[in-house]
């Protein structure tokens, strides 16, 4: 007897007609030449297998991941049906997701872009605009990144997601703090805080995040023994659930703390045990931010051959990725090794190189650097009105930012260029403010006590 299709039912969910999702396993396992145990393996039976190519059955994201590794396919090739399973979708995201643990944010944004490109659950759609957001993030663009947060955060806010509502105000956070706009960073980071708090969610690793975040704040507000504590405190949480990313960035983050307190030997222990665990995730980015944070330390402990080490190990690495905001500083930072070895051709290239990477970055934080090295350089070179424009163009920039760590250091480099030009009235004027900048700061302030007197 013919039974009449009940109205609006679409025909795929006919029992007789395969999926589409169905069809592409049984098209990739017949263009291989398997058969269905040979996919099956002893994961799942063959007659299961069969059921998922009649669409009479859904395989879960594992199984779906396990059919995807034995036909040789991609996720990408599930995803091409517009009658996509739910398991595909998953599936996509979870892969996404993964390769943001791998240090491959440009294939996970690639991923997202075409998953959030078609008809999603919400509840899909939200994870998937804070996968993408984060890899945006990793990328460097928070302008990309708030609008899909915004839009994720208010679709959790209806849902009381709050496990995701937490996660989504930590990346909130960060673009802010990306963008050098501290205080509506800190108002995201303890709204991140105070929802994981009020809704006893249990996810170490995301406390830990949060707290890293928050302690972030207290360095670059020049309050590192706040920062130490704050730091030590993520440290915890994320050693409870072995987070290495997480584990790594806070290492990263104490250790630059610690520097600012004048612990050296401590903070390069830190940002050692960071720069192994970053380079076993294989984040190169990060791996050439501890490089560059650790060359800065020997520099500062005028170990100028390990420190150029470093900073150029770095640079070589941020070249491949073809990486652009931090690719700067590690230049720059091979010519002050340059110079202070008086190798000053050699630190006059590596500057000018430096100098023209800056047109393909936008960070504030690259400019004030370079051109700071550039001050010395030209001040090296006896090229006294070029020294003094690259000083002024880093102080310039560095008062629009929020360190006063970075302002003592380029006043204090200014103020020594000037006293060595016989400019002593304008030197003591530098270096009253290199002092007052870095009042918070103690990595300066105490070079510079002797002032108060």
């Amino acid at each position: 007897m013919l039974t009449k299709r009940r109205a609006g039912r679409p025909p795929s969910d006919d029992p007789a007609t395969p999926s589409p999702l169905g069809r592409r396993i049984r098209q990739a396992r017949q263009e291989l030449g398997l058969s269905l145990a040979a996919v099956a393996g002893d994961d799942f039976s063959r007659a299961f297998l069969n059921q998922v190519e009649l669409g009479r059955a859904q395989p879960s994201t594992q199984t779906l991941r396990i059919i995807a590794r034995r036909l040789q396919r991609s996720i990408d090739y599930f995803l091409e049906d517009p009658g996509d399973s739910t398991a595909a979708l998953e599936l996509a995201l979870a892969e996404a997701e993964l390769g943001l643990h791998r240090g491959e944010p440009t294939r996970t944004e690639s991923l997202m872009t075409r998953l959030l490109a078609r008809p999603l659950p919400l509840d899909l759609r939200t994870r998937g605009q804070l996968t993408l957001a984060t890899a945006q993030l990793k990328l460097g663009r928070p302008e990309d990144a708030r609008p899909l947060l915004e839009e994720a955060i208010a679709a959790a806010e209806r849902s009381k997601a709050h496990q995701l509502l937490a996660e989504l105000y930590d990346r909130m956070g960060s673009v802010h703090y990306l963008q050098r706009r501290p205080h509506a960073a800190g108002q995201w980071f303890d709204r991140a805080f105070a929802c994981y708090e009020s809704a006893g969610l249990q996810d170490p690793a995301l406390k830990a995040r949060i707290l890293g975040h928050r302690a972030n704040l207290h360095y670059v507000a020049g309050q590192p023994i706040e920062a130490i504590s704050a730091y030590e405190s993520a440290m915890t949480a994320a050693e409870q659930v072995l987070d290495m990313a997480a584990l790594a960035g806070i290492y990263e983050g104490l250790a630059l703390s610690l520097r600012q307190t004048g612990q050296y030997a401590r903070a390069l222990s830190y940002a050692q045990k960071g720069l192994r665990i970053f380079e076993t995730l294989r984040d190169v980015r990060m791996t050439g931010q501890l490089r560059l944070n650790m060359g800065d330390m020997l520099l500062q402990q005028g170990r100028a051959v390990e420190a150029e080490r470093l900073f150029t190990e770095g640079a070589q690495q941020l070249r491949r990725i073809d990486e652009r905001e931090l690719l700067p500083h590690l230049v720059a930072g091979m010519a002050e090794s340059a110079l202070e070895r008086k190798e000053l051709g050699r630190a006059s290239d590596l500057i000018d190189e430096a100098i023209e990477l800056l047109a393909r970055a936008n960070d504030p934080l690259a400019v004030v650097a370079v051109h700071r090295v550039a001050g010395r350089v030209a001040h090296a070179l006896d090229r006294r009105d070029a020294a003094h424009r690259h000083f002024e163009r880093a102080l310039e920039v560095a008062v629009t930012i929020d360190n006063p760590d970075l302002r003592a250091r380029v006043t204090y480099d200014f103020a020594r260029a000037l006293e060595a030009e016989g400019d002593a009235a304008q030197a003591a004027l530098h270096f009253r403010q290199a002092y007052e900048a870095g009042r918070a700061s103690s990595t300066y302030a105490g070079a510079l006590s002797s002032l108060d007197a």
